[in-house]
């Protein structure tokens, strides 16, 4: 089923500098709001770019799916961490010849049983903490599908 998304996905690969796109993705986390006006990053979060920019190649790939694929592993740890951090990282995978990005939060975390089709379309995790946040459950699928489209 993932590898179907990834043939959905078209990416256009040019070269990207990611500590560029993570430095806009936080940016736009912490001006995010919800449908009833309320921001998305509790005023107990701190986010943290942790990215090393003389230490990062740079990396092809499409950089506006690049940017909504980080922006949704983001927006999904702030609607679930109410106090405590995001942080967003990165290293070389020189082996793999990729990088690796690391999206970690002090939130609540997911329970075992949902985690094996948190990828999934519409899906998300049911109980009385998470059903009361907007979406439809397509932000990790998404993200999912162009990670894939990229290799």
């Amino acid at each position: 089923a993932h590898s179907e998304k990834a043939k959905a996905q078209v990416v256009e690969k040019r070269h990207v500098n990611m500590m560029d796109i993570v430095d806009e993705v936080v940016g736009m986390t912490e001006m995010a709001v919800d449908k009833n006006g309320r921001h998305l990053v509790n005023s107990n979060v701190m986010m943290i770019n942790s990215m090393c920019a003389g230490k990062l190649p740079m990396v092809l790939g499409d950089s506006y799916k690049i940017t909504q694929l980080l922006y949704n592993l983001v927006t999904n740890a702030a609607k679930f961490t109410m106090a405590g951090s995001i942080q967003i990282s990165a290293r070389e995978d020189e082996a793999e010849g990729a990088l690796d990005i690391d999206v970690a939060d002090t939130g609540k975390g997911i329970q075992d049983e949902a985690l094996a089709n948190i990828f999934e379309p519409f899906r998300q995790e049911e109980n009385k903490d998470s059903r009361g946040f907007q979406g439809i459950g397509l932000g990790l699928s998404v993200a999912i599908g162009i990670a894939e489209a990229h290799g």
